[in-house]
Order: structure tokens, then sequence, then C-alpha cells
């Protein structure tokens, strides 16, 4: 705002000096005019002057008086037509002198004043005696006397026209002075408002020049800043990335574990003990996984991965999960799903679901008493023809007009004080708000306090052909599953070292190589394993799986990413480089990385499919199954 008020300033004074140095030149302009003119009336004064007319008629006024002289002295030789001849003469010059506009400021002189009545009488007179014939030399005479006495007042006209011209040119000469110093003034004017616009003009430079180099710092610390906070931020991607690693990483033993665990002889205190560590397992797990979506959501890289998806199917699966979650808050839980739906979608899965989990959840987690609902039905828009609205309606403690300006804000809880009832991180409905614009829709909500709430998920779901395997789509249970595990056989899990024992099995037993640096796991992954009838053998990092597939043949390979020595995208890239058919048996990865792309880097390295941890034993088995058609048998 400053610099522009400056540049307005600028163009005013820049637009008043401009202004300024044209009147300048212009009364310049004017000055020169006139003093041209006046020097061609001084030239024009020069050619026909007062002195020279007032001269010329002296001199006729001699001349005829000389030869009128000479006619009266010697009458027999004067020449009368050469009298008469210098008396036209005289007379014209008279009458030049008195009807000349040049002359007027002569005519007001004393001396003429005096004169030309005199000369007038004396004309008058000449005229009746020339007029006589013969002339009367004797009259003649009289006249010449007179014309010897009006002689001097003659003279005198001379001498006050010589004055006159003489104190006009004067006049004209301080004149031109004048206008000449005016002149000089203005020019010196000019040249000071000149140096005075070439000084602002310098000064202007100046400053431009000094706020470009001031802009190119700026740009330069805003490079600077920029490429330091890219670098932070791909520091902080970097760190997410590790975290995922290295947390999920232990989640992935625990849970295994406790899944093990519960399906051994325990009593109902040990149930109890339990279940209270895998809800804090499973709660750290969601914290986790929102953590690391909104990291993913800042970043950019959070993709969708669309494919036909079984609605219906879909829809069941999150009525199944979410029952036994309202049923331990003695809440009636519900959903209604138009049978006119379309049976398959093209959409993301996992998507709608988180979106679907998370709705849920508030609804049962705000509820105290009532029940919640889920409707699904074609959407109320007349301008979305394949929109879907998925309502979830509850009974709870409802959101204040204030909260609701608030709601979709990162980390902002409806109960927020030190002794809240309801806990939570603030971050779901922020990434599910997020994840519904990403597929093209959209959250909206009504809510009364003290009545309930309703959260209305909008999708344009376009409807599509079954795929040719549609009885394995949307087959897999979600990471969030309520099927207890099987009980494990202690005599099959893998010893404390990743290689100190192989599962006994028969001879058509497939044969699974497990890279996995983590010894938690390794057992885990071992117990799920023997339970299929597979014989497994271990290793920890690429560079041993790599060295057991050129030695061995296996069926399956169960590959780690993060590992020492090796990490397994490389051992993968160089497993499918073999010239063995090893190079052509699935592998599937099996890690905690869930950031930086990692599915699409491992199914770029030569991957056949791609499982998170923790592993969720319904899904293991069913990939397991999917790659191994012989396990049906065992």
């Amino acid at each position: 705002m400053l610099h522009r008020l400056d540049n307005k300033r600028y163009l005013l004074w820049l637009a008043l000096g401009t202004a300024t140095m044209a009147v300048v030149m212009a009364v310049m302009l004017v000055l020169q005019v006139t003093q041209n003119q006046a020097i061609r009336e001084g030239g024009q004064m020069r050619a026909d002057s007062l002195t020279a007319m007032a001269f010329q008629f002296e001199r006729e006024f001699l001349r005829f008086r000389q030869t009128l002289d000479v006619a009266v002295r010697t009458p027999a030789q004067s020449d009368l037509d050469e009298l008469s001849l210098r008396y036209d003469i005289f007379v014209s010059r008279l009458n030049l002198l008195r009807d000349n506009p040049s002359t007027d400021a002569l005519l007001k002189r004393p001396e003429f004043v005096k004169a030309l009545p005199l000369v007038d009488q004396l004309i008058e007179r000449t005229d009746i005696e020339l007029a006589k014939t013969p002339l009367n030399m004797a009259t003649l005479g009289d006249v010449l006397k007179d014309f010897n006495a009006v002689g001097p007042d003659v003279q005198a006209l001379s001498l006050a026209a010589d004055s006159l011209v003489t104190r006009l040119v004067e006049q004209q000469k301080n004149d031109l002075l004048r206008k000449s110093e005016h002149i000089i003034w203005l020019t010196l004017a000019q040249l000071v408002l000149l140096l005075a616009a070439a000084g602002a003009l310098a000064i202007r430079q100046r400053r431009q020049e000094d706020e470009r180099q001031a802009l190119e710092k700026l740009t330069q610390d805003l490079r600077d800043a920029k490429f330091e906070a890219e670098s932070a931020n791909r520091g902080k991607s970097q760190f997410l990335a590790n975290m995922s690693h290295e947390l999920r990483t232990p989640f992935n033993g625990i849970l295994g574990m406790l899944s093990l665990l519960e399906d051994s002889p325990l009593n109902t205190q040990q149930t109890d003990y339990i279940q209270t560590v895998r809800g804090s397992a499973n709660h750290l797990m969601s914290l986790l996984n929102d953590i690391l979506d909104v990291s993913a959501l800042e970043a950019g890289k959070l993709t969708l991965k669309e494919g036909p998806v079984n609605l219906h199917s879909l829809l069941l699966n999150v009525e199944a999960l979410m029952r036994p979650l309202a049923a331990d808050k003695k809440l009636s839980f519900t959903a209604d799903i138009q049978s006119a739906l379309a049976q398959w979608v093209h959409a993301d899965s996992t998507r709608i679901k988180q979106i679907l989990f998370n709705l849920i959840n508030n609804g049962i987690k705000f509820t105290t008493q009532g029940n919640v609902t889920l409707t699904v039905r074609r959407s109320q828009d007349a301008g979305s023809a394949n929109g879907l609205e998925f309502e979830v309606r509850d009974t709870g403690i409802g959101i204040s007009p204030k909260g609701m300006t608030r709601l979709f804000q990162r980390f902002y809880q409806l109960d927020s004080g030190i002794d809240r009832k309801f806990g939570g991180t603030g971050l779901g409905l922020e990434i599910s708000q997020s994840l519904a614009n990403m597929m093209g829709g959209g959250i909206t909500v009504q809510s009364t306090v003290g009545v309930g709430s309703a959260f209305t998920l909008t999708l344009p779901l376009t409807p599509c052909e079954a795929p040719a395997d549609a009885t394995t789509v949307e087959t897999q249970p979600s990471e969030v599953s309520t099927t207890a595990p099987e009980t494990p056989d202690p005599a099959t899990v893998p010893g404390a070292g990743p290689s100190s024992h192989q599962t006994p099995a028969t001879a058509t037993a497939p044969r699974v190589l497990v890279v996995e640096d983590h010894p938690v796991n390794s057992k885990f992954v071992g117990v799920l394993l023997s339970r299929l009838g597979c014989e497994t053998v271990f290793c920890e990092d690429g560079q041993q799986a790599l060295d057991k597939a050129k030695e061995q043949m296996f069926d399956l390979i169960l590959m780690d990413i993060n590992m020492p020595v090796m990490d397994g995208l490389t051992a993968t890239r160089a497993i499918r480089a073999l010239p063995s058919a090893i190079a052509q048996v699935p592998i599937i990865v099996l890690t905690a990385d869930i950031m930086n792309e990692a599915r699409d880097q491992a199914l770029a390295a030569g991957a056949t499919d791609f499982l998170t941890k923790p592993v969720q034993i319904a899904q293991f088995r069913a990939t397991m199954q999917h790659h191994l058609k012989d396990l049906s048998k065992h």
C-alpha cells in the first residue's frame, strides 16, 4: 500500500514538472515570436524610417528653394519646367510625410506642429504665383523670402525625426534586451527543471534498483525458506515413515501374540486382561493410522485406489463389524439399505469403509442410550443421477451451533475440557471430509443438542459391471475384525530365533520362505503358516533370502521391506532376475511401511501382492489361499 502511494506521489510530481516545463517553453516561444516580430519591424523602420522621409522632404525643400532663387535672380536663364518639377516633387514629399502611418508619432512633435502650417501656407501662396502666366518674378521673390524664413523650421523637422527615431530604436533595443533577459531566465529555469527531473529520475532509478535488489533478496530468502521447508517436510515424511514402520512392527507382534494367547487356556481374569490390552492396542493403532492419514493428506500422497466394489457386501460387512461395538454399550444398531441400489459401483472400498467407520464410531461414542442407524439411499439431489447418501443418525448428546462451525477442523473435540468423558484425537471427521472431497462428495451434518445428530455422506458412485472374479471381491474382512482367532498348536511355534525351527510338514506341503528381521513377527507368522500346513524357512535379511532362493525352491516368499544388509525391494528385484524357476514364485510383501507409496514401489519391484502390519489373521489366510491353491487340500 505504501509503495503504491509513493508511485502516485511520484507520478503527480512528474506531471506537475512536465506541465511547468511546457508552460515555460510556451512562454519562451511567445517571447521568441515577439522578438522576431520586433526585429522585422526594426528592419522595416530602417527601410522606411522617419529620418529618411524627413531628410527627403528637407532636401526637396532646399532644391526647390534653390531653383526658385535661380529663377528670381536670372529670369532669362531660368527653366520654368525644372521649377515646376521641383515644386511637384517637394509637394509629394510633404504629402508622403503627412499621410504615411509610420509618421504619426512624428506629426505629434512640436516641431511638426509648428512647421507644417507654415509650409502649408507657403505652398498655398506658391500655387497661386506659379499659376500666373507669365510669372511675376517680383512676387516670386517674396515667396523666396518666405521659403528662406521657413528653412530653419524645416531643418528642425529633420532633427526631430532623427531624435524620434533614435528614441524608438533605443526603446526597441531595450525591449529586445528585456525579452532576452526573460528568455535567459526562462532557459535557466528550464535547465533547473531539467536537472531536477534528471535528479528525480536518478533517485527513482536508484530506489527501483534498491527495491529490485531487495525483491531479489526476498525471493532468494523465500526460495531458501521453501527449500528448508521442503527439506523439513521430507524429513517429517521420512520420520513418519520410519515411525510408522517402527511402531507398526511391534504392534504386529503385540496383536499377533495376543491373538495366539487368547486361544490358549485362560481363566476369566486373564481373558479380561488380554481383552483390555487388545482394546488399548487397537486404540493406539487407530491413533497411529489417523496421524499417518493426515500426514499423507498434507503431502498430497494419499491416493484413491478405485475399482469394482460390491456395494451390498461392503455395507453388510460394515454392519457386521459395527453391531458388536454398539452392543457393548447396550445400543441398538440397524442398517437400512435400499434394495434398488446398484450391486456393483466403481469406488475405493477401503476409504468408503474408513469414512463409515469414523461416522458410526462417533455416533456410538457420543450416544449413551437409544440407537444408531445407517441409512443408504439414492441422493435426493436431482442433479446427481448416480449420487448415493449414507446417513448415520444417532440419539446422542448432539452438537451446539458453535460446535457445528468447527466440527471438521483438525483436533477439534466437542468434549474438550480436562474432565471430558469422550476420548479421541479430533482427526477422524477432518480425514473423513477430506476423503469424501477426494471422491467428489462431501459430508453434511444436522444436529440438536440433547436430541442427536445426523451425518450424511454424499458420494457420486457410478454403477459398473461385476468383475470376472466377482466371488473374491469384497470378501476379505476389514482390519477391524470381531472374529476370534483359531487356537494355535504350541508345537508348531518357531523359537526365539527366526531360523531356530522349521515346521515339519508332509512331502506335499507348500514351502514358504519368510524374510523377517523381527523375531516376534517371525514367530507369529510362523504360527499362522503352520496352521495352514506350510513348511516354513526363515531368514533375517534380503541377502540371506537371495542366497536361499538360489539354493532351494519355494512355493511362496513373504518379504519384509526394511531390513539390514539388503532391503526387501532390492532382494525382490534380484530374485526376479534369477534364471531359475524361483523367479516366478509369488512374492508377497509383508511390511509395516505404509508411507512413501510403499505398495506402488513394491509392485514395481516385482512383488505379487502387498500386506501391511499388523497382520489381520483372516486377511492373511485369504491372501495365502489365493496364491497357494493347494492349501485347500490341507
